[in-house]
């Protein structure tokens, strides 16, 4: 359509199509950073395998999360994943999944901060620092 020649393959780890699920779920790099992201909120080790068990779990209210706290992890995760997709496709930049929990750890706190007054983020901080 714009001429542009797209890989088809994941940038993040060349191993498979890049679609939706894999990109931000299934992908090696998205799994780590998921783990990383999961453990901090107090989850155990789990995959989501299909954007519609993601978007379930980001819906569903359990005891483990806060729902404000699990949704704020996860748009951040997936801007975060979106953003070390571009950088490595048009700046040939890349990081690893320690260094993008990294970033998005500092990013979710100053997030969390901002809002501290706001009732819905009440806690948010001691609740994302519990298990640092």
């Amino acid at each position: 359509m714009w001429g542009l020649q797209v890989q088809q393959s994941c940038c993040l780890c060349d191993q498979a199509l890049e679609d939706r699920d894999h990109l931000f779920l299934r992908c090696e790099v998205s799994e780590h950073l998921w783990t990383l992201i999961l453990r901090r909120l107090g989850y155990g080790r789990f995959f989501f395998h299909t954007w519609l068990a993601f978007v379930t779990w980001m819906g569903d209210r359990d005891s483990v999360t806060p729902l404000t706290l699990r949704r704020l992890a996860s748009q951040a995760t997936i801007y975060t994943i979106w953003t070390e997709r571009n950088s490595r496709l048009h700046n040939n930049v890349s990081s690893s999944p320690a260094a993008l929990f990294k970033k998005l750890d500092r990013q979710l706190k100053d997030i969390i901060l901002a809002r501290s007054n706001r009732k819905a983020f009440k806690g948010l901080m001691q609740r994302w620092l519990a298990t640092e």
